[in-house]
């Protein structure tokens, strides 16, 4: 029987445009640097709309239809003062609207990309007990439907 083989969580990568970037179509001019230093853990989640219906035929059982998604990718881990990453997040701690958009890059663990524009929200930049490290926590929620390109064949 063959060994099954699992991806690790580190061969996921992703970066954040500090220039602010919003096409993401076109990230010839981005400044994509790695969001990785003092980040310990990410969630994503697609934030699914969904419409619940039930009809005489299904005798009085119900269906559910996926109708939007809105992909969100939750991060949390400890504040590096001085990651340029870290930083740029940082400093929209107070922002509103538009300041808090820019591009994202996710190259998930088996080659595959999502690119695109993203919201930064729920921007925490310390806490926690006094002898801790401060945290860091914040979400990218993707603004429309993410530009997918599905890794190549294994060499």
């Amino acid at each position: 029987m063959a060994e099954k083989e699992f991806n690790l969580n580190f061969k996921n990568k992703f970066e954040i445009d500090t220039k602010g970037g919003k096409d993401p179509s076109d990230v010839a001019g981005a400044t994509f640097v790695p969001l990785a230093a003092g980040i310990n853990n990410f969630t994503p989640t697609l934030n699914e709309t969904t419409a619940n219906d039930v009809y005489y035929d299904g005798e009085g059982y119900g269906s559910t239809e996926v109708t939007g998604k809105r992909l969100q990718l939750a991060y949390t881990g400890h504040r590096l003062e001085g990651d340029a990453a870290q930083d740029y997040i940082a400093s929209h701690y107070l922002d509103l609207g538009d300041d808090l958009k820019t591009l994202a890059r996710w190259t998930q663990a088996n080659g595959s990309t999502v690119v695109g524009l993203v919201t930064i929200s729920n921007i925490v930049v310390s806490g926690g007990a006094p002898g801790a490290k401060q945290t860091m926590s914040f979400t990218l929620a993707f603004n429309g439907k993410p530009v997918y390109t599905p890794a190549g064949p294994k060499v």
